[in-house]
């Protein structure tokens, strides 16, 4: 339009009116080019300190951390190796880590596939889930106890991967460690650790959860909301012929973030572990024994995002085991859908992030630029005609 303006304006000198126009339309268009340049940087501005200084997640730590909140980089997890913090050498040595192979480790996103195995501080799901435990002893003395659970027993649809390391280990092959927990992730269970005992033709343990507040119904099948009450029933039955042994307790710290114990139907709570536990009990020849405890959900259910290093810590469900697992889906606030689909989305690194905004810049100056170099011309062509040059 500029141009063909210009072209036969010395041809019909009527067109002046049209070249009047456009110049009150430039200047409207060069106030717009020029507050989209200011809203852009401001835009860059606050998206350069998200970057380079990106806030902590209100959910960075876990009492499932080998670490609590995790480690900054390799050489703040060799530090903590070093001074042995949390048992951490002990624990990796166990594992067959050493110090040479985590100073080799390699930063990247290690996905949250099911074919990987998580350690966490706490056990969360039983044996007949595929949860082991690992013995270790401690170098200040005595022993301690860690697990390994397979990672899909945890993972909630809000988390595509952890950031962390990958190294490989001569003895436990591939591993991972996780930056926000300094867990370390297998692709197979260590040789130093031995899956529990099958129990199917020993004692069937099973777990059921029934929504009491909403008429009784199946807790699994629908979604929880404040102050509902939960009974949770363990149930164990011996199908050998001989008496057997079992021991009723239930590990509750997933269930805690989003319910309380209001009935702990004669069991002892460790406020340590979490774990709702009873007496053992001797059962006969087919004979079968209930534990039943009851939970009501808080007054307000919380909208804390997912944990970045425990993928199972609110995440709008309760998870709970014993023999069995029972999942009881949570109503959650509609910010919890929002950060389930930005969870599944590709991260992007520093470097596109910055060419990124580089581009966007460059495009809306050179919008502006242009703007105002036509705006100038016009002026020119304006002053030109009057003064009969044209």
């Amino acid at each position: 339009m500029f141009r063909k303006l210009v072209s036969n304006l010395s041809f019909s000198p009527a067109l002046i009116a049209e070249v009047s126009f456009y110049a009150k339309r430039l200047r409207k268009e060069e106030l717009t080019r020029r507050l989209t340049v200011v809203f852009v940087i401001l835009a860059l501005v606050i998206q350069s300190l998200a970057i380079f200084s990106p806030p902590e997640s209100a959910n960075a730590s876990s009492e499932q951390d080998l670490i609590r909140g995790g480690v900054l980089d390799v050489n703040d997890l060799l530090a903590r190796y070093d001074n042995n913090n949390n048992d951490i050498r002990d624990i990796y040595a166990t594992l067959g880590i050493t110090r040479d192979e985590i100073a080799a480790l390699e930063p990247t996103d290690i996905p949250a596939s099911d074919d990987l195995y998580l350690m966490s501080r706490y056990g969360q799901f039983s044996t007949e889930q595929g949860e082991v435990s690992l013995p270790y002893k401690r170098s200040a003395g005595g022993s301690g106890i860690r697990y390994i659970s397979p990672l899909s027993l945890s993972t909630s649809n809000t988390l595509s991967s952890f950031e962390g390391w990958v190294g490989q280990s001569s003895q436990l092959g591939w591993f991972a460690i996780i930056r926000s927990s300094a867990a370390v992730a297998t692709k197979q269970l260590p040789q130093s650790v031995t899956p529990g005992a099958a129990q199917q033709n020993v004692v069937k343990k099973t777990i059921s959860a029934i929504n009491s507040t909403q008429g009784s119904v199946d807790a699994s099948s629908a979604a929880a909301k404040p102050y509902d009450k939960i009974s949770i029933t363990l149930s164990a039955q011996n199908t050998t012929s001989v008496d057997k042994k079992v021991d009723f307790s239930i590990k509750l710290s997933d269930a805690f973030e989003y319910a309380t114990l209001i009935d702990g139907g004669g069991g002892t709570f460790d406020t340590q572990t979490k774990t709702l536990s009873w007496p053992p009990a001797t059962l006969s020849k087919d004979q079968t024994q209930t534990r039943t405890f009851v939970m009501q959900l808080l007054s307000q259910v919380p909208a804390t995002a997912t944990g970045t290093g425990n993928p199972g810590s609110y995440d709008c469900r309760i998870a709970a085991s014993y023999g069995s697992g029972v999942t009881i889906p949570i109503d959650c606030p509609a910010v919890k859908v929002i950060e389930s689909t930005t969870g599944l989305l590709p991260r992007i690194g520093i470097a596109a992030n910055v060419t990124f905004s580089l581009i966007l810049l460059a495009t809306v100056l050179f919008f502006y630029a242009r703007t105002r170099q036509m705006k100038k011309e016009i002026r020119l062509i304006r002053h030109n005609l009057n003064t009969g040059i044209i």
